[in-house]
C-alpha cells in the first residue's frame, strides 16, 4: 500500500485537513470535489487567509476510466460551516496499491479501481 503523495499531482497537498464537498459517479467516472490544504511547497501556496489555519483551494479529484467502484457507508448528513458552505467531512484514508484505491472518511468508504486519478484547481 503506498500512501496518496506518492502520486504525481498530490505530493504538494495534505488530505487529512482538507474537505470534501461532493461526490459524483458517472459512467466510467468519479470525481470528488475538495477544498483542498495546499503545502508550502506547492505552487499555487499562499499564507492563510485570516481566522484560518491552512491555505485552502477548491478543486477536483478526477478518476477515469474507472473499471470498478464500491461505495458504502453513504448518507452521512453534511456538516455546515461558519460561511455556511456544507462538506461531507474530511479524508481518513487515501492509499493506492497498483491500480486500487481505497478513499474513506465521513462520507463512507470509496474503493475505485482505476487509472492514478488527476487533481484540478478551480480558483
Amino acid at each position: 500500500m503506498t500512501n496518496y503523495w506518492s502520486i504525481p499531482g498530490f505530493e504538494d497537498i495534505y488530505l487529512e485537513d482538507s474537505w470534501v464537498l461532493s461526490i459524483e459517479t458517472g459512467e466510467s467516472t468519479l470525481t470528488i470535489a475538495v477544498d483542498f490544504v495546499l503545502r508550502e511547497s506547492h505552487p499555487l501556496y499562499q499564507a492563510p487567509q485570516s481566522g484560518e489555519q491552512y491555505c485552502y483551494r477548491r478543486g477536483l479529484i478526477h478518476f477515469g476510466s474507472v473499471t470498478a467502484l464500491s461505495w458504502t457507508g453513504q448518507g452521512a448528513v453534511p456538516a455546515t460551516d461558519a460561511a455556511g458552505e456544507h462538506d461531507l467531512g474530511s479524508f481518513d484514508e487515501f492509499e493506492v496499491k497498483d491500480n486500487s484505491f481505497t478513499i474513506s472518511g465521513d462520507f463512507g468508504r470509496i474503493e475505485v479501481v482505476a487509472p492514478r486519478p488527476t487533481v484540478e484547481f478551480l480558483e
